[in-house]
């Protein structure tokens, strides 16, 4: 199976699975939320902008119309002069004054002229177009052309636009009025020639604050604008880069303009002449609300991302802590130690899981424990088996090696306990054997050792006890086996018990094994002497020793 390694480990921890759910849960709904929001108020700032720019367009156009009927009006009033009517009649009809009345249209025009200074030419022409008067007299075309009778408009009115001679662009409009006869025939066209710039004004008054007015040529040139007094405009229109974004099905354009800015603009077409009225605004100041919320929206984002990240961070610690301090306590179990405890501290799902791991090495150690005492303990007396006692009398050797305290050794042997297995059964011999244990256990102190050391023979560890003492002891452990029969299946069952002392003496008994054969001799000396007996290695009994006691 192939491991993790530990940048991968630590790439999916809990901790930063639980931060990036928490970044996702926080971007996912405040992304859309904020994209929505921030359509939403693009697509109603740009309807209210295009409003806004239709209806400086929609007076820009209706201004300059009330401009050009002013001028329509005035020169109409002249062309129903009945001098010029009179004078340009004599000079069509070719009679022989007609030089005089060239001169009489001329002096017309002048006075015309007086009256009047925004004329900057006025022209008398006839019905095919050609010149017969003007003032004052240049020498440049009249920019009408031969069919102006098929180019007046409903109004009977003519429009056209001229250039100066050192610029491409126009820069002069041409008013046109037909010339009545008295038979009510148009006879000829009254033209005066108007600097264009005396529209200025018109825009200047039909645009609003932070926005251009511009009228456009055929080739989308700047002719007029409401800023910038004075300034001309080179060919080449008003988009410096030549590209335009469309905002909107109504035509409004995001571009960078001829003096560099990024605008909005929005054009429609003059009525008067194949010419264009644009107004242009600021883009940042028309956006300046989706601007301030979109910043508005980022900072908020931020704030609960960083709050969201925060509670989430926090969080994790509330999680992981418990969890780290289980995994460290899971390896301390893996490694075998059981004493480990923990603290609970959460009463939630991971509190019951560290309840649940603490009853599982509660048991886990119960068990072991049960375990050891099953390795090192007889089965039928509860004693020590075999090897544990030998270990303890090994272990108890070591001490007296460092120490210099001395001990003694038991060997204690149930006399006939073959007569019992064969007479009452191997059951009843297994009871005398449980009986044996109990009376050991009731009889030694907390510190002395007891184990079963093969058949019916035991071995008695005695700690810091001389060979007396271990006379004592052994007689209290026969005396009490004597008096206390077996009950077994309703019998009575008598049997006693021999027993063999050795104690540690310096200089005679250097190991476990030479003190267990002391005491096997000594046992088999107890024996030989009727059973029922304790003997020493000289070969003296319990009540041997009490006689030396008597006085």
């Amino acid at each position: 199976m192939e491991k993790m390694s530990p940048q991968r480990g630590r790439f999916f921890t809990i901790r930063r699975k639980i931060l990036v759910v928490a970044i996702v849960a926080t971007l996912l709904p405040s992304l859309l939320l904020g994209w929505i929001s921030y359509y939403q108020t693009y697509a109603l700032v740009c309807a209210k902008a295009t409003q806004e720019m239709e209806a400086v367009l929609e007076r820009a156009s209706r201004g300059m119309d009330a401009w050009m009927q002013t001028k329509f009006d005035g020169l109409r009033v002249y062309s129903s002069s009945l001098m010029l009517a009179d004078n340009l009649t004599r000079h069509l009809h070719q009679t022989a004054d007609s030089p005089p009345a060239i001169l009489q249209l001329g002096e017309f025009l002048r006075l015309v002229q007086d009256q009047v200074p925004d004329y900057r030419r006025l022209l008398v022409l006839d019905r095919s177009g050609d010149l017969v008067a003007q003032s004052p007299q240049v020498e440049r075309e009249t920019g009408i052309g031969k069919d102006w009778v098929d180019r007046l408009d409903q109004r009977r009115t003519l429009v056209a636009a001229r250039s100066a001679a050192d610029d491409a662009s126009p820069r002069y409009l041409s008013l046109g009025v037909p010339i009545i006869s008295a038979d009510a025939e148009e006879m000829g066209l009254l033209v005066a020639e108007l600097p264009m710039a005396q529209m200025k004004q018109v825009l200047e008054l039909s645009a609003e604050r932070e926005s251009e007015l511009l009228l456009l040529g055929n080739h989308s040139e700047i002719l007029l604008s409401s800023h910038d007094p004075g300034q001309t405009f080179a060919h080449g229109g008003t988009i410096r880069d030549g590209s335009a974004e469309p905002l909107n099905a109504q035509g409004v354009l995001r571009y960078v303009n001829h003096n560099g800015v990024d605008v909005v603009g929005l054009s429609v077409p003059w009525s008067r002449l194949p010419w264009q009225l644009l107004v242009e605004k600021p883009y940042a100041s028309v956006f300046a609300e989706v601007d301030r919320l979109r910043n508005g929206a980022l900072l908020l984002l931020a704030m609960f991302l960083a709050g969201f990240g925060l509670l989430a961070y926090l969080l994790s610690q509330s999680i992981l802590s418990p969890l780290s301090r289980l995994g460290e306590a899971a390896a301390a179990v893996a490694e075998g130690n059981l004493d480990i405890q923990l603290r609970i501290d959460n009463r939630d799902e991971l509190g019951f899981t560290m309840t649940i791991f603490n009853d599982m090495v509660q048991r886990l150690r119960t068990g072991r424990e049960r375990l050891e005492k099953i390795s090192i303990t007889d089965s039928l007396t509860g004693l020590y088996n075999r090897k544990q006692i030998i270990d303890s009398l090994e272990l108890q050797f070591s001490r007296y090696r460092r120490s210099g305290i001395g001990f003694s050794l038991l060997m204690v042997d149930i006399d006939h306990f073959k007569r019992i297995n064969d007479r009452y059964g191997h059951l009843a011999g297994d009871a005398a054997l449980q009986q044996i244990g109990s009376i050991f256990k009731s009889v030694l102190r907390n510190i002395d050792i007891a184990g079963r050391y093969g058949g019916e023979e035991f071995l008695i560890i005695l700690e810091q006890t001389d060979e007396l003492q271990a006379l004592e002891t052994a007689e209290r452990i026969r005396s009490v086996t004597e008096t206390s029969p077996l009950s077994f299946a309703g019998e009575s069952i008598h049997y006693t018990v021999s027993a063999g002392v050795a104690a540690v003496v310096e200089g005679q008994v250097d190991s476990a094994t030479s003190l267990i054969q002391l005491a096997d001799r000594n046992l088999y000396l107890a024996k030989q002497r009727g059973r029922n007996q304790i003997a020493t290695g000289r070969g003296e009994t319990y009540k041997d020793n009490l006689l030396k006691l008597l006085p």
